[in-house]
């Protein structure tokens, strides 16, 4: 039986997303803490761990540190409600093998587990060259911005029809309904996580 840690500061996200976990059969610990990690690593050593990004008053990028340390085998992935660039490509460097975005389902988690758990080692993601990250952070401005891409260009600095070439040239497919009604903000993350993924694949 497949063991995983989770390790996130909300107490009550930890509890629904293991005992979900728990009905696919996967063995649980989990923390809140890095010092609670820490305790709880002495005793297991989990297959899998799920990190949150942000933890209260603490990283979860030194949490993913931890787990290198004392579970070097385990394949880490982080979650968070929003993953800028920059903690993307630190925690790529730092070893994990994915990050993904808050809100999703217990089946999606586990598919981007086992999948990660395919992977050799030089199939991990790698970080994003610069040219690959600007073009992340064009798409994230516009994405935050409802996909407006007169405001988006003014907020960039950047004429409006070059804007439009960016975004075609990264084969940004746009919704013909998305001037009826405004994406929620599910429908935000996914894209971003998307987009994330895609340019990681293609590093």
């Amino acid at each position: 039986m497949k063991s995983i840690m989770l390790i996130d500061d909300d107490a009550a996200f930890v509890r629904v997303l293991g005992r979900n976990l728990e009905t696919l059969g996967y063995t649980i610990s989990a923390a809140t803490s890095i010092a609670e990690a820490r305790r709880q690593l002495a005793g297991v050593q989990p297959d899998f761990a799920v990190i949150d990004v942000h933890l209260e008053d603490e990283s979860g990028l030194d949490a993913l540190d931890l787990i290198r340390k004392l579970a070097p085998s385990c394949v880490a992935v982080m979650l968070s409600g929003y993953i800028d660039i920059a903690t993307a490509a630190r925690a790529a460097r730092a070893g994990a093998a994915d990050c993904l975005v808050k809100p999703l389902g217990v089946e999606e988690l586990e598919h981007a587990l086992l999948s990660a758990a395919k992977r050799k080692p030089d199939q991990l993601p790698k970080m994003m060259s610069p040219s690959k990250a600007r073009l992340q952070h064009i798409i994230s401005r516009w994405e935050k911005n409802d996909r407006n891409t007169s405001k988006t260009a003014a907020i960039l600095g950047m004429h409006r029809r070059t804007l439009q070439r960016i975004l075609q040239n990264a084969g940004v497919v746009r919704d013909p309904y998305e001037n009826m009604r405004a994406p929620t903000r599910f429908e935000k993350l996914r894209r971003l996580y998307r987009v994330w993924s895609d340019a990681l694949a293609a590093g």
